[in-house]
């Protein structure tokens, strides 16, 4: 699917207008065209390439044909130094060890398996036969129904307030369909074992201090520029992104072909959000994480966007951390910080984007998916190791190590007591770790210059809250249980408060702790709503996903499923045999199970346990020569000799006869000529007439073709700037930019529109009042106060008395 509205609020050429369009289907020709009619698209795929064969020599033309045989054939045979050629007898004529494996290569095929049937690559009628009805294994297997599809954005601020007794274990930015409220309510639930939460809990100290970092040390992003590529300018420009890395991806954005309204509305409302807690960084990685969602809805025409996109965004997550890379070394690889590889160990393969990103924003998805992977568990054992460390270098470590210890150990204390020891013990923590806060900075690498009350360190007294907390849970997991308290977000997401206290059961344990403060903000609507039509209901609407790409017909994931089984069939079924049909016999040979059984990089969710494209092929190359190697030396070995050869395939007992016979047949041009062409996908196939090529295409080459308005064609004629009409209505909001109608697909990209375009200034200033107050009254002037006055006298009769007037 593709934007029906472009980021200058352009209506696109997908959406119907006038009573004289009409949706047409255009195909898409090798030159990258539309055409009309799917003959005239295939005819453009005829563009295979004329081949010269001399010797297993290959020359690309008749001029370069004939200078090999004029300077290295001819002159070969002339010199009397030179003896008889080694080849091997195939009927009436004799070839070259290399020209006979050079075939063999060529005809080499894949053999393909599913479900007991075979079929090779490229040969369309033999896929058809055997993917014809494809299982319903297969297609659950590559196509994925997307859970909660329907999912609005939320920032979630971790404030414990004043109390500091417990933790936080949970998301920060999450994606759910529930509504949330702005203030979440947290109920008591049972108690869990600390060790559950021990794996979140560790990452929190390398996440809040690379956060706090990159605040302290960078300047703030005015995010009124609502523009994802604008704030990696802003990144570069201030040092903390290289201009390499920030052009690489510029690069990358024409390469995959991401509209730049993508790259535009993964920042949008992120301004909107005030909450400290929610910095530049974190505002990053959010808008990372829109734009691999939303290149999976509007799908782009170049294969696993999403997932080079992902490498592209680890890799400058890991440059921006990089900025203090000393401090990452001893966070991150504090067993080999000498090596001083930074941030770099993020970039394990085992390690994933999202992994990255709930290290900051989604702690609780560790726990959630109960992790063993080792990657994950060295980063712990590394953080924990370095707060260790840090601890035991500022003295008093070790005595309030053992004072929780005794606390917890005592038989006659009450859950009140632990909690005031606790926190007269994380007082005294605190106390020590600012008093020895040179010693603490040295062992972080971090320089107090870096900040901006240096002297004092007023900046860094928070380094201490961020290392007391799990070091307390670290010392004290095999004897405390945790007081839980959990904040409901959907059936897939909770977040929890947990404070420690006496291992479970015990008397006397208020299990209940006090609220923390907790506020949900929303940032953004469902990208579901993207997709849907306006009469579309969200409701129970499912969502699939197969290549990067979202889809709301699982039958239209399925049939791209099954193209890309044709175009790339290793990379879905098993490729069991090679076969090669040599005297009118078929000769099988039996690949190795690292080839059977090979998981391709990007086509499932195991990515752990998986060998890339290239190396794949390279494998598989390596066993190709292997069988041509046997075939060479069962049918061909046996039948060598050696003979005068003119390179025309006859051969001689004299030099003399083989030049004669070289001169007769470059004259008339008797040239051996085959002809190659290569796919979509890259293959070779050679074939020795013209007819047998064009066949091959017409048969084996598989045309996309998209409906489209007819009007598009007036204005562009490429195929891939051609927006695809989907037969469905969308509600598109209008704008009257002083007389120009601008369209847009939300309320938000009507108003970041209209916010980046027009001309204004926000003043302050200042304005004193005087009132005049009169009893309960109060007047802005005092002719105010005068007509007031005015209006409420009322005559009297009056009479002297004594002097004095009276009623």
């Amino acid at each position: 699917m593709n934007i029906l509205l472009n980021s200058s609020g352009e209506l696109s050429r997908d959406v119907l207008t006038a009573s004289y369009e009409k949706p047409i289907t255009v195909y898409k020709g090798n030159d990258g065209s539309a055409y009309l009619n799917k003959d005239e698209a295939l005819s453009t795929f005829q563009n295979y390439q004329k081949i010269y064969n001399i010797e297993g020599d290959i020359r690309y033309n008749e001029y370069e044909a004939r200078e090999l045989y004029e300077n290295s054939i001819k002159k070969k045979l002339e010199d009397n130094a030179n003896s008889k050629t080694t080849c091997y007898i195939q009927g009436a004529i004799c070839e070259t060890e290399q020209e006979i494996k050079n075939w063999l290569r060529s005809s080499v095929k894949n053999g393909f398996e599913y479900q007991g049937q075979y079929f090779s690559d490229y040969n369309f009628s033999d896929f058809k036969t055997v993917m014809n009805n494809i299982d319903q294994y297969t297609v659950d297997k590559y196509v994925k129904e997307v859970v909660d599809p329907d999912k609005s954005s939320y920032w979630i601020s971790h404030d414990k307030g004043d109390s500091n007794d417990g933790f936080f274990i949970g998301p920060k930015y999450v994606e759910t369909a529930q509504q949330l409220p702005s203030v979440p309510k947290f109920n008591e639930v049972s108690s869990f074992t600390p060790s559950l939460f021990f794996i979140g809990a560790a990452m929190q100290p390398f996440s809040q201090l690379s956060s706090y970092l990159y605040e302290k040390q960078n300047k703030q992003y005015g995010w009124e520029q609502k523009d994802f590529k604008i704030f990696l300018d802003f990144l570069s420009n201030n040092n903390i992104l290289s201009k390499n890395t920030n052009d690489n991806f510029k690069e990358l954005v024409k390469t995959l072909k991401i509209p730049n309204q993508i790259l535009a509305d993964s920042t949008t409302g992120l301004n909107d959000i005030s909450v400290p807690s929610f910095n530049d960084f974190h505002k990053l990685l959010v808008a990372m994480k829109r734009i691999l969602t939303f290149v999976k809805v509007y799908a782009s025409s170049v294969e696993n966007t999403a997932t080079i996109l992902e490498k592209s965004f680890k890799e400058m997550i890991v440059e921006v951390l990089n900025n203090n890379k000393e401090t990452m070394s001893v966070l991150l690889d504090y067993t080999n910080q000498d090596d001083n590889k930074g941030a770099n160990v993020l970039l394990n393969n085992e390690i994933s984007f999202d992994d990255v990103y709930n290290m900051f924003l989604n702690q609780a998805a560790f726990y959630e998916e109960n992790n063993e992977r080792r990657a994950i568990l060295n980063i712990v054992e590394n953080i924990q190791s370095a707060v260790d460390n840090i601890m035991n270098v500022i003295g008093a470590g070790a005595s309030i190590a053992g004072g929780f210890k005794d606390l917890y150990g005592s038989n006659n204390s009450s859950d009140k007591a632990i909690q005031e020891g606790r926190k007269k013990l994380n007082g005294e923590l605190k106390d020590s770790v600012n008093s020895n806060m040179d010693v603490v900075l040295d062992k972080l690498h971090i320089k107090p210059d870096t900040f901006k009350a240096p002297s004092s360190y007023a900046g860094v007294i928070p380094i201490a809250n961020i290392i007391t907390g799990v070091w307390e849970l670290s010392k004290t997991l095999s004897f405390i249980s945790l007081k839980t308290m959990e904040f409901k977000i959907d059936q897939n997401n909770s977040l929890y408060y947990v404070v420690p206290t006496f291992k479970i059961p015990i008397l006397n344990i208020e299990l209940t702790s006090a609220q923390p403060n907790s506020v949900v903000t929303k940032l953004t609507e469902s990208p579901l709503n993207y997709m849907l039509p306006s009469d579309g209901s969200v409701k129970d609407k499912k969502l699939y996903e197969f290549n990067d790409h979202y889809y709301l017909s699982k039958e239209n994931a399925k049939e791209d499923l099954i193209e890309q089984i044709y175009l790339h069939p290793e990379r879905y079924v098993p490729n069991k045999k090679l076969l090669i049909n040599i005297m009118a016999k078929d000769i099988p040979y039996i690949l190795p199970s690292e080839i059977s059984e090979a998981n391709i990089c990007g086509t499932t969710t195991d990515d752990q346990n998986c060998i890339n494209q290239t190396d794949y092929d390279s494998k598989l190359s390596e066993e190709k020569n292997k069988f041509v190697d046997q075939m060479f030396g069962l049918y061909y070995e046996p039948n060598k000799k050696e003979f005068f050869l003119d390179g025309f395939g006859n051969y001689f007992e004299t030099r003399q006869e083989a030049l004669t016979s070289l001169a007769e047949n470059v004259a008339k041009s008797n040239f051996d000529v085959s002809y190659s062409y290569k796919t979509r996908t890259g293959k070779e196939i050679i074939t020795e007439t013209k007819e047998e090529i064009i066949d091959f295409i017409n048969k084996n080459e598989v045309i996309d073709q998209k409906q489209i308005i007819n009007s598009d064609l007036i204005i562009s004629s490429s195929y891939d700037s051609l927006s695809e009409h989907m037969g469905i209505n969308f509600d598109v909001y209008e704008m009257n930019y002083y007389g120009d109608l601008k369209y847009f697909m939300s309320y938000e990209q009507a108003w970041n529109y209209l916010m980046n375009h027009i001309n204004y200034q926000v003043l302050n200033f200042d304005a004193t009042s005087n009132t005049f107050g009169f009893g309960k009254h109060e007047f802005f002037s005092e002719n105010d106060f005068v007509a007031w006055v005015n209006a409420n006298l009322e005559p009297v009769k009056a009479s002297e008395v004594k002097g004095k007037v009276v009623n």
